[in-house]
């Protein structure tokens, strides 16, 4: 797991979604982090590009009892216990029990029959975590070493566990690694860069993580601009977080 302390960012630029997010977490975000431009008095707004996407063929997939929003939309949970950090140091058996709480706040039944209620057996369970901020403020391993147990306890193979974010590279600085987790959990980034973390693409142009995703099955946003994205160094960057082969 990384060592690294957190470090406050620069904040004298605009900041983009994934600074904002760091910056808030660790309170340091300041009243500007948000930038209107209000239009001239009289002005027109210049007119939205138009977008085309496909996003009607995901609407088509048909719903279970267990689709989104699930069967508590809008119910937020928060559990709290001091005890989970102390003495600059996390304690799992505290977090774990934080999650069962949490759960079984939000069900209203004990683990167990939450967990017919939340996931089938048969299910592929996807993990999706925050490695932003280590280690600190991104979703912590122990949270989902305790999630992961709760799934397997109740009949998940590990072998249907995957715990994933877009950077592999992140992943990795949150402490998201094979010797962290149990043998037969999947830890999968989606994209990543070539081995001196600089570019996106391999010397032949093509994009070094385009064996991670599946061309066949994929969602458009035609008509979205991504030029001149203040925070990135070039649009190569901003595009390739956001789109992947256009």
């Amino acid at each position: 797991m990384s060592t690294r302390r957190y470090r406050p960012m620069d904040m004298s630029g605009r900041l983009d979604r994934r600074q904002f997010v760091k910056a808030a977490g660790a309170g340091t975000a300041a009243a500007g982090a948000l930038a209107f431009a209000p239009l001239t008095f009289g002005q027109a707004a210049p007119a939205a590009p138009a977008i085309t996407t496909n996003i009607a063929d995901f609407q088509k997939v048909p719903r279970t009892p267990r689709s989104l929003p699930g069967p508590f939309p809008g119910k937020v949970v928060k559990v709290t216990d001091r005890r989970s950090f102390a003495n600059e140091k996390f304690d799992a058996q505290v977090i774990a029990e934080m999650v069962n709480k949490g759960i079984t706040t939000l069900t209203g039944r004990n683990a167990t029959d939450s967990f017919r209620l939340l996931v089938d057996p048969r299910d592929v369970v996807g993990l999706k975590v925050n490695p932003v901020g280590p280690p600190l403020i991104n979703t912590r391993p122990e949270v989902a070493e305790a999630v992961i147990r709760w799934l397997v306890d109740n009949g998940i193979p590990k072998s249907n566990i995957v715990i994933w974010d877009r950077f592999d590279y992140m992943l990795k600085d949150a402490g998201y690694t094979a010797d962290q987790f149990p043998a037969g959990v999947t830890i999968e980034g989606l994209q990543t860069m070539d081995e001196e973390g600089s570019r996106w693409r391999d010397a032949s142009g093509r994009h070094v993580s385009a064996a991670n995703f599946d061309t066949s099955a994929y969602y458009l946003a035609k008509g979205v601009v991504g030029k001149g994205v203040r925070g990135y160094k070039d649009d190569e960057f901003y595009l390739n977080q956001h789109v992947f082969a256009g």
